[in-house]
């Protein structure tokens, strides 16, 4: 069975990372999915220091970047072979593609599907959420999330989208016949455990700091 931790929006709480890579190291989950927001602004620095704390939990990690990260900061990681921004690959026969930043960086995910070489994706990560679910609604109601993301969705029929970026909007939902899950901000201690065994299934966790 394949067990994904999902996080997102550390906003550079290297504390969570740590919490977190202990969580996935104890339980022994098979990847670590981190969907963007990682730093406040930057400095790259401290991004790259939330990943490296990350991959202390002795498990794969593939991270995307969000719109509060520096613009090096995805040059940065290269060398760490945790970006799937533009990629596609498979893990566990699971593929996966994925894309940061917000809507601006969703052709990205053209990009990994392409290197699939035919495939389709079954899981797509991502910052932003997709349009009109019950994961991009903003603290006053108004959907916030992408609507090519949702139209990607609904074309290609992924059994997962992990997301995040919407910090009040930590929930699941299902779009057509794909599970999308928004795990919540890491910073506030929040992450989603999700498993394949047949189906996919999320469940949204919680860790206390300190």
């Amino acid at each position: 069975m394949v067990r994904i931790l999902a996080c997102s929006d550390f906003h550079g709480n290297l504390e969570a990372a740590s919490r977190l890579a202990e969580i996935a190291r104890r339980e022994r989950f098979s990847l670590i999915l981190v969907a963007g927001d990682i730093t406040h602004l930057g400095p790259v620095e401290a991004g790259r220091r939330i990943i490296e704390t990350l991959l202390e939990a002795g498990r794969p990690v593939l991270h995307v970047p969000g719109n509060m990260d520096p613009p090096g900061l995805h040059e940065a990681l290269k060398d760490l072979g945790v970006s799937l921004h533009g990629r596609g690959l498979v893990f566990e026969g699971l593929a996966f593609v994925g894309a940061g930043f917000e809507c601006e960086g969703l052709e990205a995910l053209t990009d990994g599907v392409r290197q699939l070489g035919g495939r389709k994706p079954d899981v797509v990560l991502t910052h932003a959420p997709p349009k009109d679910t019950k994961v991009d609604l903003a603290w006053n109601g108004s959907h916030v999330g992408c609507m090519r993301l949702a139209e990607f969705i609904l074309k290609f029929k992924p059994r997962l989208s992990v997301c995040g970026h919407i910090h009040e909007a930590r929930g699941t939902d299902r779009l057509g016949e794909t599970l999308i899950c928004n795990a919540g901000p890491a910073s506030r201690g929040f992450y989603a455990e999700i498993s394949r065994e047949g189906e996919v299934n999320a469940s949204l966790k919680r860790f206390e700091f300190g």
